[in-house]
């Protein structure tokens, strides 16, 4: 590729192994930076989708509430048209009965009093003439009687009316608001979708850069390893030992396999516990996609020690890019190990050390969502399963 024969060129011009780790270096900073900002998107993605959840369970309980008014109102109309009924029947019993009266005072007006006289005096004795007197009496008195019930129950049905017609439209009035409230979560959730999606195109970018950068990485350790062959071949190594960051670290596309080493258990503290994450690909915990995870991910709680799996001389200890604290030791024949994300360290460059010394306290900084140890074993620079090393 284009990249890979421009530091080819700058190789050959002269670069020494040093600048090109710093290149390395400066590149494992970048990549380092957009993890961060990669997971800061992930996480600002989890919390608008965490509101979008909660949006729409207000919008469901806003369409429930609204399928209630809905229903309810319906109820409200059907009794409103009942009630208008009854109204319009009682108000027709009145007006009959209004009527009723109206022709029997037309008859005492136009008889006089004759009329009533007439069918008292005609009364057989006295006896005939009191009963007569107390039917006229009742008659009168049922007339006015009926048309004051039937005033009473006209009166009545209007205020039940008058008080539907209320009930509905403060029904009406909560549904509109409802329908309001409806409208507004779902602009708010279109907003957050939107939103949801220019994080996820932020998030693919990140993720871009990442490979691309890693490409680049990978190049200049090919450079670094061809630089160390090429000074090996020169002058051979009496010792497979670096005390300055040789070979042991170094990228190779050769698989290894298990060399029959047996190392120590690099946390005591929880010798022979399972993994949290194994070595080989995995759903990386930060960008939710596929990665290959270079080694083991070992439990372990804040400041628990961390020993040296084998003896050895320390090549490396300080902030590296994703692996945060980390100590890398070089065993000689090209074996060598590395311990990352660590809280603090307790060892420097080019200390020797002896299997089971404490060289860190065990964190998690770097590109890492909680304190565990992520423990490599390496051939030649390359990663191999570290399984059977230490189980």
């Amino acid at each position: 590729m284009m990249l890979t024969a421009a530091f080819a060129v700058n190789a050959v011009m002269g670069e020494t192994i040093g600048e090109l780790r710093q290149q390395s270096q400066g590149i494992k900073s970048k990549i380092q930076n957009a993890r961060e900002e990669l997971m800061s998107v992930q996480n600002q993605k989890d919390d608008t989708v965490s509101e979008i959840q909660q949006l729409d369970s207000e919008l469901a309980d806003v369409q429930a509430e609204l399928d209630r008014l809905e229903k309810q109102l319906e109820e409200t109309s059907q009794r409103l048209d009942i009630t208008y009924e009854e109204l319009e029947q009682a108000t027709e019993e009145k007006q009959q009965q209004y009527e009723t009266l109206k022709q029997r005072v037309r008859a005492m007006y136009e008889n006089g009093t004759a009329g009533y006289l007439e069918t008292i005096l005609n009364a057989e004795n006295m006896s005939d003439f009191l009963q007569r007197m107390e039917y006229t009496t009742r008659i009168m008195d049922y007339d006015q009687h009926l048309l004051e019930s039937f005033s009473r129950v006209e009166t009545l049905i209007d205020q039940s009316a008058k008080r539907i017609e209320q009930d509905k439209a403060n029904q009406e009035k909560l549904k509109k608001e409802q329908e309001e409230e409806q409208e507004l979560l779902n602009e708010k959730i279109s907003e957050k979708n939107a939103l949801v999606e220019r994080l996820n195109s932020s998030a693919e970018s990140y993720e871009a850069q990442i490979s691309e950068w890693e490409e680049q990485d990978a190049d200049i350790q090919a450079l670094i390893k061809k630089k160390q062959a090429a000074a090996a071949a020169v002058t051979p190594r009496s010792s497979g030992r670096s005390s300055s960051g040789g070979s042991s670290y170094q990228a190779s596309n050769k698989v290894y396999a298990y060399t029959g080493e047996s190392y120590m258990y690099p946390v005591p503290a929880y010798s022979g516990y399972t993994p949290n994450s194994g070595y080989g690909y995995r759903s990386s915990p930060i960008s939710g996609g596929s990665e290959f995870h270079t080694g083991l991910d070992l439990k372990a709680t804040l400041n628990t020690d961390v020993v040296a799996a084998e003896s050895g001389t320390v090549i490396y200890a300080g902030w590296r890019g994703g692996y945060g604290n980390c100590v890398i030791i070089d065993h000689g024949g090209g074996m060598s190990t590395l311990y990352a994300h660590n809280n603090a360290l307790c060892v420097s460059v080019g200390q020797s050390v002896s299997k089971g010394q404490v060289i860190s306290k065990a964190g998690t900084t770097g590109y890492s969502t909680g304190v565990h140890l992520h423990f490599e074993v390496r051939i030649n620079g390359q990663h191999t399963n570290p399984t059977p090393y230490i189980y």
